[in-house]
Order: C-alpha cells, then sequence, then structure tokens
C-alpha cells in the first residue's frame, strides 16, 4: 500500500520540526537574563526618556506588560497608579512591544501614567519575562525573584499584597 502525500508531507514536516526544536531553544520566550536588561524609555508623564533598567538590582519591582490597543490595559492603568501611591518608592516599568513613540506618548498622557514607560519593539524583555498577553504583570523581590504574575486585570489590593510579600 502507498502512502498518502498527505500523511509523507505530515511526517516530513513532523520530523523537521522536531529536528530544529533544538535549534530553536535559544529563541525560545523566557530564555534570556534580567541582569542589567535596560530599554529606552518615552519621554513623558514620569518617564525619563532615556534608557531604563528594567529590573533594577536590590529592589522590589512591578512589571506590566501592556500594548495600547488593549482594553484591559486601560483600566489596569488605574489600578496601578493606586500602588502607585500606596509605594511611591516602589520600582514600577510599564513595558509595551509596541514602537510608536506618539500612540504610547497619548496612552500614557489620556490614562496619567506617571511612572517609565519603556519600549520593547525588539522583545529583550519579552523574551525574558515570557508575559502571556495583556496586561500581564510580575512582582519580583530584591533578590531578583519572582513572588507573583498574573494575566487580565488585576485589582490594586492583590498588586499592593504581592509587593508586601515581596518586600517582607
Amino acid at each position: 500500500m502507498q502512502p498518502s502525500r498527505r500523511s509523507v508531507l505530515r511526517a516530513g514536516g513532523l520530523g523537521l520540526a522536531t529536528g530544529l526544536a533544538g535549534c530553536l531553544d535559544s529563541l525560545r520566550p523566557g530564555s534570556g537574563t534580567s541582569d542589567d536588561l535596560a530599554l529606552a524609555s518615552v519621554d513623558v508623564n514620569g518617564s525619563p526618556g532615556d534608557e531604563v533598567v528594567v529590573q533594577p538590582a536590590g529592589n522590589t519591582v512591578v512589571l506590566d506588560f501592556f500594548a495600547t490597543w488593549c482594553q484591559p490595559c486601560k483600566p489596569q492603568m488605574t489600578e496601578l497608579r493606586a500602588v502607585r501611591e500606596q509605594f511611591p518608592d516602589l520600582p514600577m516599568r510599564s513595558i509595551t512591544t509596541e514602537s510608536d513613540r506618539d500612540a504610547v506618548r497619548t496612552f500614557w498622557r489620556e490614562h496619567d501614567g506617571n511612572w517609565p514607560v519603556l519600549l520593547d519593539p525588539e522583545l529583550q524583555a519579552s523574551s525574558t519575562y515570557d508575559p502571556r498577553g495583556f496586561p500581564t504583570l510580575f512582582v519580583f523581590d530584591a533578590d531578583g525573584e519572582q513572588v507573583w504574575d498574573h494575566t487580565g486585570l488585576a485589582r490594586s489590593q492583590d498588586i499592593a499584597a504581592a509587593v508586601e510579600r515581596a518586600r517582607s
């Protein structure tokens, strides 16, 4: 019995994918390192406009991965502002894969962002932290260990509780 063309193609594709899997390992999300990773920030409300270290050593840090077109990211800004008010010394970073500075600047002004907003069009931070959607939030303790993550709209109380755990 002759194998069908479809089964030959399927087997060939599966073999090729399996063979390349090891070669592509370095491109998989989460394979990077956060050591001294710095990204360009946008010069707008509380964001300096120069390079900012994503996860400053020795600090509890909140990272927020967002997009200007993301509907839940808009109310997430209100929750993040509440966290900022509760912990004014807390390093917070919002990171977008977008490169359109004007769109990011407009979003930031409309939603009253007042901490650094970073651009990640080359996916350096995204590859390192592997957000699963927008918004995705991470909290890291002063040793750089992730203590909390959340995908989707997070309440300020939950973020603040994670910050408290990271600081204890």
